[in-house]
């Protein structure tokens, strides 16, 4: 077997992680199947018997051909192809199947965006506003193709051309959510899909902490957007946290449980982000990235149109009522401008019946 091989092997045996890289550090994988049991003193016989058991090989030349046959694409920590940003964490990824395309230069310039499951309309909207953002200043968007905030961050990549990372806590055969199969595959023609787990691996709750240090790991930082006090969100952070990396919180409304994880984060020191600016500008010392603003053109706009947006540009938030007393306009008639101005993508209502420019 080829070192690769013998990684996937190990990977294929359910060995741990840190067991495969530890037993690299000690033997380099040289004349691994030759070596008698004296040299591997340091493994416990369970382990050793788990390695060296006969069927388990018989039975992994019948697993290297299906990935053979299938052309199921791997990479392992011992190639130059491997994700830079992975390198440098513990308890690095032995090995990573992956669909779509390995992109190194892209991928050392990653950002994480997670949340809650079930987030609101604030969270959909800034989910939207500022992967769409950065993605467009050339950072590499990542997440858990899950449901909620990961699905709407992979999306609003994937929609203004960007390329998009997901992080999967089965095997690569496998789609979970199943509903998020139109996703899966649009990010892997477009972008990377990226799991740890061998092949056939159902999506146990085991494996999602697993998956999540990959997903901050990968990622120069994590942006947090809504999320409770207990969540698998919090332990992304964990994991970025522990790995040096930066992390951003989005602030939420203090009544809302799907707020209470990211406002305490900044209670605790997490960078607070209005605008996908902050982040951009945070990063701006790692990662050589271009700004882009949306211009508005007034000359399509009538008196009445132009009027609301400029009041909107400038105060962020506005409910159509705000807009009724401010401007002096009959609210059926602010109702029907935010209407226009909506269909006209020069606005979006961000949920409470509250407006933004859109970006």
């Amino acid at each position: 077997m080829t070192k690769d091989e013998i990684i996937l092997y190990l990977n294929f045996i359910y060995l741990k992680n840190q067991l495969i890289l530890d037993l690299y550090d000690k033997t380099g994988f040289a004349d691994f199947f030759e070596r008698d049991r004296i040299f591997y003193d340091f493994l416990s016989d369970a382990n050793f018997d788990k390695i060296f058991n006969k069927e388990s090989l018989e039975n992994f030349s019948y697993y290297l051909e299906r990935v053979q046959k299938y052309n199921y694409k791997y990479i392992s920590f011992l190639d130059d192809a491997y994700p830079e940003n992975l390198t440098f964490i513990d308890d690095r990824p032995a090995l990573l199947y992956y669909k779509g395309s390995l992109d190194y230069e892209s991928d050392k310039k990653s950002l994480a965006f997670v949340g809650s499951r079930k987030c609101t309309a604030y969270g959909k909207w800034a989910a939207k506003t500022l992967s769409e953002k950065v993605s467009l200043a050339g950072i590499t968007s990542v997440s858990g193709l899950a449901y909620g905030i990961d699905a709407i961050s992979h999306k609003a990549s994937l929609d203004v051309g960007k390329r998009t990372i997901g992080v999967i806590g089965c095997g690569i055969d496998k789609i979970y959510p199943k509903q998020n199969k139109d996703l899966y595959r649009k990010v892997e023609e477009n972008g990377l899909i990226l799991s740890e787990f061998p092949l056939g691996t159902d999506p146990i709750a085991y494996n999602f902490p697993r998956r999540n240090r990959i997903i901050s790991g990968i990622s120069l930082g994590t942006v947090v957007i809504e999320a409770k006090e207990k969540s698998g969100t919090m332990i992304t952070v964990r994991c970025a946290l522990d790995q040096g990396r930066e992390v951003f919180a989005v602030p939420g409304n203090i009544n809302s449980i799907y707020s209470k994880g990211t406002n305490k984060m900044i209670q605790e020191g997490a960078k607070l982000i209005l605008s996908a600016d902050d982040i951009i500008e945070e990063l701006s010392y790692l990662v050589d990235v271009s700004k882009q603003k949306n211009i508005l053109d007034y000359s399509k706009l009538d008196k009445d149109e132009a009027q609301v947006v400029r009041y909107i540009e400038t105060s962020p938030s506005t409910s159509a009522d705000e807009l009724s007393q401010k401007l002096g306009m009959d609210i059926n008639i602010i109702n029907y401008l935010l209407t226009s101005l909506e269909l006209k993508d020069y606005i979006e209502n961000i949920g409470n019946n509250e407006f933004i420019i859109k970006e």
